[in-house]
């Protein structure tokens, strides 16, 4: 027999209805033999991984060499541990959702990272006006991670409302709304954001806050102990913090593997920005508290330095400014947990993980910095227009010029978000997916016995209390 919750005898919670039981295996089956077909037909592997016989039957070999792409793998999989153990533990808080909010993090990152590269391939194809097949590699395996962690920021503001089926469903839709709206921002209205402060933050907060109004999450359905986090819960969640933090000058970096000195410039100022974010905001938080540290806000106002840079990460600044937009944002986003969030829960608007103080709202104020920056001039009207521009006359805008194409995609951003996400919101409570029976409960998704239920990572400390251990 295993030790406390792993009894190979333990009763079976069983759920009693057809679509409670079959409604996620059914979807889940059926989203990955879509993805298999599409990702069959719409992806190839890349030209230098491929195998390469010449007439003479001597295969092609291809030395490491600077600036190949390979040189970025650090990097990548520095991106994809944020996704997984960054996110995955950040989102253990709830005491009663710790084992849900690790598990379906992973199961977004599983099926995202797949999905993300059909989602490539289908807006290149529309917007060449021809069949345009997605090369796998690791660059596109760092997209896959950008777009990935939108998902699971949405997932943020939604946690605990969503079943793992409508949780699938929002995984096969907002990878592909985020990238037509970054084939908008970035091919369309010309705004470089190598980060993504609006492209994968402030939408991905967005769109949850979108799928959050459709769903019709209300606060007085949640139940506040379901709310309760407890010492243990957010220990794991302050572990994930400090995963997302140290790698998050690798997010912002991974896909300028080509030009060091630009990812060299993205990676200190990113550096130095989230340092100073998580100066600041312990400080502003004690200062709000009266004079105590909130853990909600020392796990997620410390990391938004790294999410209001995105956007101006390239840019040509000296090294105080990105410790300023840092310190700037820890502050604000301490507030915003403290003062904001209550205001936002009032207007109707429900944020389950409080994402939007994290990422909405610093993601914005990322991108409004950045225009600011633009109208100073050292060129950065270029490196917003294409973060890897080779020479001045590359774009004719003025400084601003360009920050008004800044505001729009601000604008862009936002507007898709939100439809897109009430849209997605709408479908998924249509019938032909399980709906949560209990906000911010894990219960009905685990194999678990009463030792466990109701008591989240909590639950094995007090058995172990109760045999006198």
């Amino acid at each position: 027999m295993g030790g406390y919750g792993y009894s190979a005898l333990r009763p079976r919670n069983e759920r009693s209805s057809f679509q409670a039981k079959f409604s996620f295996p059914i979807i889940g089956y059926v989203a990955f033999v879509v993805v298999l077909i599409l990702f069959a037909f719409l992806t190839q592997i890349d030209g230098d991984a491929a195998v390469n016989v010449d007439e003479g039957g001597n295969r092609r070999i291809i030395p490491a060499a600077a600036g190949h792409m390979m040189g970025s793998y650090g990097m990548m999989m520095d991106a994809t541990a944020m996704c997984v153990l960054g996110f995955g533990f950040l989102y253990a808080f709830c005491r009663r959702y710790t084992w849900g909010g690790i598990t379906f993090n992973f199961l977004i990152c599983g099926l995202c990272f797949i999905w993300c590269h059909v989602c490539t391939a289908i807006v290149t194809s529309i917007a060449e006006k021809h069949l345009a097949k997605a090369p796998v590699n690791i660059a596109s395996m760092i997209s896959a991670d950008l777009v990935t962690a939108a998902v699971l920021i949405t997932f943020g503001v939604v946690y605990g409302f969503v079943s793992p089926s409508q949780l699938l469903v929002i995984c096969l839709i907002e990878p592909l709304i985020m990238k037509v709206n970054e084939h908008l921002v970035v091919e369309v209205l010309h705004v470089a954001d190598a980060g993504g402060s609006i492209l994968t933050h402030a939408f991905g907060a967005i769109y949850g806050i979108g799928v959050s109004l459709g769903l019709g999450v209300k606060s007085k359905d949640i139940k506040d102990d379901n709310r309760v986090t407890v010492y243990y819960s957010d220990t794991f969640a302050m572990l994930g913090s400090i995963v997302l933090w140290m790698f998050w000058p690798s997010f912002n970096g991974a896909l300028l593997f080509d030009d060091v000195s630009v990812q060299q410039r993205v990676v200190v100022n990113t550096y130095l920005a989230i340092c100073a974010s998580c100066v600041v905001a312990m400080v502003t938080s004690s200062l709000v508290n009266g004079g105590k540290l909130s853990m909600l806000e020392v796990q997620n106002a410390t990391l938004a330095g790294g999410v209001s840079i995105g956007m101006s990460c390239s840019f040509n600044v000296a090294p105080w400014v990105p410790v300023l937009i840092g310190g700037l944002a820890g502050a604000l986003s301490s507030v915003g947990y403290r003062h904001i969030a209550g205001c936002i829960e009032n207007m109707k608007i429900v944020d389950s993980a409080g994402a939007n103080q994290l990422h909405g709202i610093p993601g914005i104020f990322g991108a409004l910095v950045a225009g600011i920056l633009v109208l100073t001039g050292n060129n950065n009207r270029l490196f917003s227009y294409s973060t890897q521009w080779t020479n001045v006359s590359d774009s004719a805008r003025s400084n601003g010029a360009q920050f008004g194409f800044i505001l729009a995609a601000i604008g862009c951003t936002v507007a898709i978000g939100f439809i897109a996400g009430a849209l997605n919101g709408l479908l998924i409570r249509l019938p032909f997916c399980d709906k949560v029976p209990e906000y911010i409960v894990e219960d009905d998704y685990f194999e678990m016995d009463e030792l466990y239920k109701g008591d989240g990572a909590n639950g094995n400390a007090h058995a172990l209390e109760e045999e006198g251990c």
